[in-house]
């Protein structure tokens, strides 16, 4: 057995407990209330309009075109 993966502690030793600062309870506090609001008070995502969608489709498959492409050329250059 190493003794460099081990750690030698003596036995009445525990480790130390840290106290969390009150700006961080309450950062906490506040943060986790915000995400519990928000998922209640918004149940129905908005609805999107035909011409949106297709605009925003059309944007994917152009960017999808795009990233294609150069990975392409990145593999025959490379």
């Amino acid at each position: 057995m190493s003794t460099k993966t081990t750690t030698i502690r003596p036995p009445d030793t525990r480790a130390v407990r840290r106290r969390v600062s009150l700006s961080d309870r309450i950062a906490l506090r506040i943060g986790m209330s915000l995400i519990i609001w928000s998922r209640r008070t918004h149940h129905v995502r908005p609805s999107v309009d035909i011409a949106t969608r297709n605009r925003l489709e059309r944007e994917r498959q152009q960017r999808e075109a795009e990233w294609l492409l150069r990975s392409a050329s990145m593999h025959l250059w490379h």
